[in-house]
């Protein structure tokens, strides 16, 4: 019973390290615990406590999930991420230095792997994204995967006294770890408009052209800035093929006179097309990015039989259809990317995306979620984004939260949740040529140092 209600806190403290909590010493209290919970135990103890480790963790963290579809998506989604993240069992763990380093590394390796698979992979609830207001300056060395072996290798506070010392050194470490920082070339004063909708949910754009009108009505009122940035899905109908979507956007354009970038959902023979479109001050389409990553079971439904069986509002979601390639836009010859939504959350792929640009946007529609905490939780894994990356981020949703986050993952302005609001940041451009050192890391390189690293530790631990 003991190891039951151990099990359950530490699924509790690792949540307790993601907001709205955001306690960034939670997750340190969370593996210590579970590894020892688990070092020297039988193969089934191990694999069924970090199950209801898991099952704990993922159940608290991904209730969002459930805002509008019922309980059931979220409970198979809990307890599916709980099922690889109890791999970490396998390993046959004992109470001393090198059964620590083989929890760490394979507790990694495990949150990589979440990362990847299965259908491309929810890189969700990775404890690398906790530690922002702690350590930003690790971010930039080694990136959020780094982050994540920092935090499991406090589990080395939990043998002896030598090995605590060892831990407290690499705390004061990595706190007094400087950012790696990039040449900032020039400054833009960017407006990042929160349109809002007319309800919360599944339908929020349920009224043709309600969404679009509210970004326009609040856009008139911006002037002297250098660009306009708008959210996922501001225009609620395709803005090239609708007539009066293309015809409200070409006359803002030509009433403001200012370079638009805009979330916009296209139709397509084969099916729907999330994009962001860049108008050029004269209202000419210059660049069109189809977002590429798309989220499985909210843009696309794998498995579909199965998921109709299990909800009936998977009948609604008609498949997206995904880009092949990004795709650039750029503001005075400075080049930057729009990241869209579920794309924040594959190390490989947003390293991809950032390379070669000047600063990013990250353009998200947290309607659907209503008021739950995934808005704060993306915020986090943004944040943490942008000091891995070296590069500033405009955030732009259509209900919040839009906000100003710096090169070091620190958050300049921001506007209320759930209200309209224009929100006005004057954002740092970097060389596009220059990159972090964590920007240069692929996560199959993470794989296989990992994986090295718990092969010898196992077989050493065995010994």
């Amino acid at each position: 019973m003991l190891s039951i209600i151990q099990a359950l806190f530490s699924g509790f403290f690792l949540w307790l390290g993601f907001a709205p909590a955001e306690l960034w010493f939670a997750p340190f209290i969370a593996l210590g615990l579970l590894f020892h919970l688990v070092a020297d135990k039988t193969l089934l103890q191990r694999l069924s406590l970090s199950l209801l480790s898991g099952f704990t963790f993922f159940l608290l963290l991904l209730h969002w999930s459930s805002t509008y579809v019922g309980a059931a998506p979220w409970l198979i989604l809990a307890l599916g991420q709980a099922a690889i993240f109890s791999l970490l069992g396998i390993l046959p763990i004992r109470s001393n230095v090198w059964g620590a380093i083989t929890f760490a590394s394979g507790f990694v390796f495990i949150e990589l792997i979440r990362m990847k698979l299965p259908f491309g992979g929810f890189g969700w609830g990775r404890i690398g994204f906790t530690q922002i207001d702690m350590t930003p300056g690790l971010y930039s060395w080694v990136g959020v995967t780094g982050v994540s072996l920092f935090i499991a290798l406090s589990s080395l506070a939990t043998i002896s006294f030598k090995t605590r010392l060892v831990f407290f050194a690499m705390i004061l470490i990595a706190v007094f770890t400087p950012q790696f920082t990039l040449h900032h070339t020039s400054q833009l004063r960017i407006a990042a408009i929160q349109g809002g909708v007319d309800s919360l949910g599944l339908d929020f754009n349920n009224r043709a052209l309600s969404v679009l009108n509210r970004h326009i009505s609040r856009t008139r009122e911006v002037s002297h800035v250098d660009l306009i940035i708008w959210p996922e899905n501001a225009s609620d109908v395709d803005p090239i093929k609708n007539s009066a979507a293309k015809t409200a956007i070409s006359q803002l354009i030509s009433e403001v006179r200012i370079p638009l970038v805009l979330g916009a959902v296209e139709t397509s023979p084969a099916g729907p097309l999330n994009t962001s479109l860049y108008y050029d001050a004269s209202g000419t389409i210059r660049t069109r990015y189809v977002k590429q990553d798309l989220a499985p079971f909210g843009e696309y439904i794998p498995l579909r039989k199965l998921a109709e069986g299990i909800s009936s509002y998977a009948h609604d979601v008609r498949d997206f259809q995904p880009g092949t390639s990004w795709v650039k836009h750029s503001i005075d010859n400075i080049p930057f990317q729009s990241i869209i939504c579920f794309e924040i959350l594959d190390d490989d792929h947003v390293r991809a995306g950032a390379r070669d640009t000047g600063f990013l946007v990250a353009q998200t529609n947290n309607a659907t979620f209503g008021k739950s905490a995934e808005a704060s939780q993306q915020l986090q894994i943004t944040r943490a984004r942008a000091a891995e990356l070296g590069r500033e981020f405009a955030v732009v949703s259509t209900t919040g939260f839009t906000a100003h986050v710096d090169a070091s993952g620190q958050i300049r302005e921001r506007a209320p949740q759930f209200e309209s609001a224009a929100l006005r940041m004057v954002l740092g451009a970097v060389d596009p040529k220059e990159q972090t050192p964590a920007s240069r890391v692929p996560s199959g390189l993470w794989f296989g140092f990992l994986g090295l690293i718990l092969t010898i530790a196992a077989w050493l631990n065995r010994r």
